[in-house]
């Protein structure tokens, strides 16, 4: 079976025309095999419709993410949208910072650790991810393939991302960006998962829970105590998740 068979295998699974597709979950070999590169694969028709259904999938899972592989389909493709928006807060641009706070542990990381802002909803063909700067930050972090369950990990806080963007009038268009904070968090689980890799893989040792335990450890403290985690994350005061490393430094 060719790629676009299997689309469209996969497309009508949905039990309503545009309804959400089965999400598989952990265990499923689509999440772990070799992924395919997604342009020239399927033609427009089907690629929109294709990133239609996964949007729709995405949105009522509910996510930020979804990957290709997550629905079964072994392209190197995923959508992001993130429709949070802060209570009086200006919005900046998706994946941007200031200039003259790049690189640094300036007052937005302290404000907001995790640096969330809104994420349009974007298309993403074959990306390539390179991570930038020294600084990382540890997170609690879940996947729809693993639902229900969380865990802490450390992601690059900046990253640059190459790749095809699909466009809203289906034209192709080739991106280089960089994206910060929460945005650059998200890309990364993303395209992780055209790798075989799901973000419980990068998890601290240990901190593999049940969402509905995450509350108990908002404090990175208070989870290393009552986890016994062990290494860098036991450097964290409350209220930190970034630490800064060293070139060649690894975790």
């Amino acid at each position: 079976m060719d790629i676009a068979q299997l689309t469209r295998k996969i497309l009508n699974r949905r039990t309503a025309p545009e309804g959400p597709l089965p999400i598989v979950q952990a265990g499923h070999p689509a999440l772990r095999r070799r992924t395919l590169a997604a342009q020239g694969r399927l033609d427009t028709a089907l690629l929109r419709e294709l990133v239609e259904a996964m949007t729709v999938t995405m949105r009522e899972a509910p996510g930020v993410g979804l990957a290709a592989p997550q629905i079964g389909l072994p392209l190197r493709l995923y959508v992001v949208e993130d429709r949070f928006a802060p209570e009086d807060e200006p919005q900046d641009e998706p994946g941007g910072e200031p200039e003259d706070q790049a690189g640094s542990e300036d007052a937005s990381v302290l404000h907001d650790p995790l640096e969330r802002r809104p994420v349009p909803l974007r298309v993403f063909l074959d990306p390539q991810v390179e991570l930038l700067g020294e600084q990382h930050v540890y997170a609690w972090e879940g996947c729809l393939s693993v639902d229900g369950w969380q865990s802490i990990v450390c992601r690059s806080r900046r990253v640059r991302l190459r790749a095809t963007e699909l466009l809203a009038d289906d034209t192709l268009q080739a991106i280089d960006e960089e994206f910060v904070g929460w945005p650059a968090r998200i890309v990364q689980h993303e395209t992780d998962h055209l790798a075989g890799t799901l973000c419980h893989d990068r998890a601290v040792p240990r901190s593999f829970v049940d969402a509905g335990y995450t509350s108990l450890y908002a404090e990175m403290p208070e989870a290393v105590q009552r986890l016994g985690l062990e290494g860098e994350i036991t450097q964290l005061a409350p209220g930190q998740v970034l630490v800064e490393r060293s070139p060649g430094e690894t975790r």
